[in-house]
């Protein structure tokens, strides 16, 4: 750790023992039936307290009591899972009360609310997979990367059945815990399992930043990470699935699919390597720029030949996306191509909901599925 974010640390640590002292028995945030969310936090040495980023809403003041909580009671708020903090005289803290955190490029708290009819993205009384965790060592990176790996309710290697497996990246900032902890990959595949709507198949999510984000990420950043992930995903973690676990290895059985940074490294290894991936997806891309017709050299002589191609091309973005743009000018290259795909523009920003939505679109649409 540096000088510089050791100063930082210590100094959070005693800003937030001055400020939250020693906390009573409160409960936050209490989420009620009709969606309205109450939050409180124990600061009695502050001035001014507010609850920030939940989604759509700007910040909102906190009310000081005689017992030294704040809190505020907002809403009511549509079914989603939000993310949020606490600002404390200028300081950003997560809720000290609320163990259920994001933890990767920015810290957040997160509180869940489903509302009258439990949405597929939250745990429902259906049986369940299992998600393993696996740390290997990678050439690419020298050094461990970890993997998350979904298998669907029921699964054993020894009884001879094999998977379809969908590869599924993670964002900018993001790692491999980022589609089970916000995403909720897992718990949207035992709901759609359980309601006959897609073929059980293994999920696997790996880190995608075997180069490490530098303090001041330049411009070749994303091009020498992009190269990186693409050789460890193809040469480490995809034998290391297949050799472990009961994936068929077979393209027709194979999809690839990510949001926004890992949207464009799906996007850039699946149809760079269309004899490798039989299903190709991208939320919210960031789309492969440079020469396509030269980078993606195979798909274009495999549609050509009309064999080989993915058998799906889903892209997806918001209209309030930053990188609609871009997502317009491939897909674009796509038609001019005559390359078939889906295109999706729908509502919504750079954000979960969107993605969460995007990957229950999709899911029915692999491996030979039926689409709701």
């Amino acid at each position: 750790m540096s000088i510089l974010r050791l100063f930082f640390s210590l100094f959070a640590s005693l800003t937030a023992a001055s400020l939250f002292a020693a906390d009573p028995d409160i409960r936050s945030p209490e989420v009620s039936a009709d969606g309205h969310i109450t939050f409180r936090v124990f600061a009695p040495n502050a001035h001014a307290v507010a609850v920030k980023g939940l989604r759509h809403l700007s910040a909102q003041p906190m009310t000081r009591e005689t017992n030294g909580v704040w809190s505020v009671t907002v809403g009511p708020l549509g079914p989603d899972l939000y993310s949020y903090t606490f600002e404390v005289d200028g300081a950003t803290f997560t809720d000290p009360h609320n163990r259920r955190t994001k933890e990767w490029l920015s810290n957040e708290s997160l509180v869940e609310v489903v509302g009258p009819v439990p949405p597929l993205w939250s745990v429902q009384s259906v049986g369940h997979g299992i998600v393993r965790r696996h740390v290997i060592n990678s050439r690419t990176r020298g050094g461990p990367v970890a993997i998350q790996v979904y298998t669907p309710p029921g699964y054993q290697r020894r009884d001879g059945r094999q998977y379809p497996v969908l590869y599924l990246l993670h964002g900018f900032g993001d790692e491999e815990t980022a589609w089970d902890t916000v995403g909720r990959a897992n718990v949207i595949a035992d709901n759609l399992i359980a309601s006959h709507r897609i073929v059980p198949a293994i999920i696997v999510m790996t880190n995608g930043h075997p180069v490490p984000i530098p303090p001041e990420r330049g411009p070749d950043y994303s091009t020498q990470n992009n190269e990186a992930m693409e050789t460890e995903l193809l040469t480490e973690i995809m034998p290391f699935i297949e050799a472990n676990y009961a994936a068929r290895p077979d393209p027709s059985l194979r999809a690839i699919a990510g949001l926004s940074m890992g949207g464009g490294q799906s996007l850039a290894i699946g149809l760079g390597h269309p004899e490798l991936f039989g299903w190709v997806g991208g939320f919210s891309s960031g789309v492969p720029g440079g020469h396509l017709d030269v980078r993606f050299a195979k798909l274009l002589a495999a549609n050509a030949g009309k064999t080989g191609v993915p058998r799906l091309i889903w892209i997806g973005v918001g209209r309030e996306d930053s990188l609609l743009e871009r997502n317009t000018k491939f897909e674009a290259w796509l038609q001019s191509k005559q390359i078939p795909h889906e295109w999706h523009v729908t509502d919504g920003g750079h954000e979960w909901p969107v993605w969460r939505g995007y990957l229950i679109d999709l899911l029915p649409r692999l491996f030979g599925g039926v689409a709701p």
